[in-house]
């Protein structure tokens, strides 16, 4: 609201010198508020200046059409240094809001073991930045030599965490091979399969892990670039790591879009209208998300294509509710 009444400051002014209704409403008000005072509009261009940068990090925050947690550590970090900076301004409107906020930030993210590391790995997983990218803000934010153990606490988390997952896919793979061997397998293949599974292992030993090569290889400059979309291309090369990627970016930063979803539910199921299937509030919440996103042109070769694997689908499970008929 500020924003848009600093486009009136003009018509304000004129107004009051102009207007006798005017004129008359601001003397009678004058004791608590009158005309916007010189002073004032100074004001509301500071704190609209501050506060348009927490309306921007809500906007990437509250996103659902994207992943969001790879964007906390970098709004994080730069809402922190431009606070930092307000409180060094020549504005002492700016300097008192920006005070007050570093003691908020302080007290809720000020110690750097309280966050979840989590928040911090998955930009390691971002093709775009990667381990460097962490260990240069943190030295930025702490200083060259805390700012390096921060960085080897990032790294003493992500090796045990890769680790997991590969033991993890390790097992699933075993027993499949297991499984197979004794269906299949004569007395004398035994040995042989678990000859080949001791070379592979000597191999895997001496081999780099394909975490290891992720943050060797160099990063990744694409203009409009699709995190989910550029992990599914590379799986096969990042078996492990894409599969680390595919949980940890599944995390929401805000729980805004999600609270918008059971506000639009309570808005159409209400007390008129509470006899509806949930079938059809479903029809009804979709319909409404579909209508209000951006249209875009859509080739009849691809919907065609999408119903063909939809009668796919239905026919492998055919006691499936969702069914386009």
């Amino acid at each position: 609201m500020l924003d848009k009444a600093l486009k009136f400051e003009k018509a304000f002014t004129r107004m009051y010198l102009e207007d006798q209704k005017y004129q008359k409403y601001c003397r009678e008000i004058s004791t608590i508020r009158g005309n916007p005072s010189t002073d004032d509009w100074k004001n509301v261009k500071a704190f609209v200046k501050f506060l348009n940068i927490f309306y921007q990090t809500t906007l990437k925050f509250s996103g659902s059409l994207y992943a969001t947690s790879n964007s906390f550590f970098h709004e994080f970090f730069n809402l922190r240094n431009d606070i930092i900076k307000y409180t060094k301004s020549d504005d002492l409107t700016l300097v008192d809001m920006a005070k007050r906020m570093k003691s908020k930030l302080e007290k809720y993210w000020g110690k750097f073991e309280s966050m979840n590391m989590l928040l911090i790995i998955v930009v390691v997983l971002d093709p775009r930045y990667k381990m460097k990218y962490v260990n240069y803000i943190l030295s930025i934010a702490y200083g060259t030599l805390l700012g390096r153990i921060k960085s080897e606490d990032v790294a003493s988390i992500l090796t045990p965490l890769y680790n997991h997952y590969n033991d993890s896919f390790s097992e699933n793979s075993n027993d499949n091979i297991e499984g197979d061997i004794g269906i299949t397998s004569e007395p004398g293949d035994l040995l042989q399969s678990q000859w080949e599974k001791y070379i592979e292992e000597e191999g895997n030993s001496e081999r780099k892990s394909d975490l290891e090569i992720y943050l060797i290889d160099d990063v990744v400059k694409i203009k409009d670039f699709n995190i989910l979309s550029w992990w599914k291309a590379s799986s096969s090369k990042y078996p492990i790591v894409s599969k680390i990627a595919r949980d940890v970016l599944s995390i929401l930063i805000s729980t805004v879009a999600s609270e918008s979803a059971f506000s639009t539910g309570g808005r159409i199921l209400e007390t008129y209208r509470s006899s509806l299937s949930p079938k059809m509030v479903e029809a009804l919440i979709c319909t409404q998300q579909w209508i209000r996103l951006p249209s875009k042109e859509c080739k009849f070769e691809d919907l065609l294509e999408e119903v063909q694997k939809l009668e796919e689908i239905e026919e492998e499970y055919p006691d499936s509710p969702l069914r386009i008929d």
